[in-house]
């Protein structure tokens, strides 16, 4: 009955898009719509933004609607790959009973998405491959606008931030096995500061797309932006960095699409079906056994909890990520935006 119940809920609402989406525009502009939609997290949806940019030329002069979690409404505009973004999480309807309205449908799925089938290349190529256009491994690059980096700019210096020297860290929240231990930062943040690097914040939100709200603890050393930054604003704020350091998130996707130098953390998923080489090239993999849970079969997925107590994540070593650190703040130039 359950079933039942949500597939007819499931076509009453992809009923409605059509009613008060789609048809509309057709009047409107004499032309149907193109749908990309990726209702995931807020790296996956930059990932299509390379696919997307390419599909667009192929449908010159429409209108482009993305499809994706509401908590990240605001990323393909600012990609440039949506003229109207809509939060419909049963698109699939649209693009079986409706394609007669539309002009393209643009389903982005990973290798891990697919029954059968795990992860084989960076997201970006293979989303590039799903819908045959030119193959790129590269993130793209995104910008905020000159408003939203000089909102960004207040914020870090009404919060009493050097920009020549800002350091961001990213801790979470996300799911728990994606998570660093927070006596790891503390140990890590400690490290910084003893060498003088001193002007460390700290990023996030507390309510993460898909586990609510949730408290997120300060890490002592640390200024917390948590809450503070809107995703432009962010855009804005890591691009003025000379450092991320992070878990694997959205946040560490932007620093590849900002060019910022990045040291990233990682134990189920495996930084090599996510980013480009240059882009990994200071990240930390452990070296546990079980690490890249998440892209095998039978997937250990973190949803069911680890039966490992998460040990790919506790055995990363903080002196380790603290050298890769020195090593990116030793290349890394003082921000030019950020001393003026």
């Amino acid at each position: 009955m359950r079933r039942l119940f949500d597939s007819f809920n499931s076509h009453v609402l992809a009923f409605a898009y059509a009613l008060k989406v789609l048809i509309p525009i057709i009047i409107r502009t004499g032309r149907r719509p193109v749908v990309f939609s990726r209702y995931t997290g807020m790296g996956d949806i930059i990932c299509t933004v390379p696919a997307a940019r390419q599909l667009m030329q192929r449908h010159a002069g429409t209108t482009f609607i993305y499809n994706c979690h509401r908590n990240f409404a605001e990323l393909p505009r600012i990609a440039g790959v949506a003229d109207q973004v809509t939060s419909l999480k049963s698109i699939g309807q649209i693009g079986h009973w409706y394609r007669f309205l539309l002009g393209g449908f643009y389903d982005f799925a990973h290798g891990d998405d697919v029954p059968g089938r795990t992860a084989r290349e960076p997201m970006v190529a293979d989303f590039c491959r799903q819908f045959e256009v030119a193959i790129t491994d590269q993130h793209p690059e995104l910008a905020a606008s000159p408003e939203a980096t000089a909102r960004a700019r207040r914020i870090l210096i009404g919060k009493g931030l050097d920009l020549s020297d800002l350091i961001l860290i990213h801790p979470g929240p996300s799911w728990a096995i994606k998570e660093w231990p927070r006596e790891l930062w503390m140990q890590l943040v400690a490290g910084l500061r003893s060498r003088g690097h001193t002007q460390i914040a700290h990023l996030g939100v507390g309510n993460y797309a898909h586990i609510g709200q949730t408290t997120v603890a300060a890490i002592p050393g640390t200024i917390s932006l948590v809450d503070c930054l809107s995703i432009e604003e962010c855009i804005a704020a890591i691009s003025l960095a000379r450092l991320v350091v992070g878990i694997d998130s959205g946040l560490l996707h932007i620093a590849a699409s900002t060019r910022t130098p990045a040291v990233g953390l990682f134990g189920p998923t495996d930084p090599q079906f996510f980013y480009e080489p240059e882009a990994r090239r200071q990240f930390v993999r452990t070296e546990v056994e079980c690490a890249g849970c998440e892209h095998r079969r039978p997937r250990l997925h973190w949803l069911m909890g680890c039966p490992y107590n998460v040990k790919c994540m506790q055995s990363i070593d903080v002196e380790q990520v603290l050298q890769k650190c020195l090593e990116c703040l030793k290349t890394a130039e003082p921000s030019a935006a950020g001393s003026m």
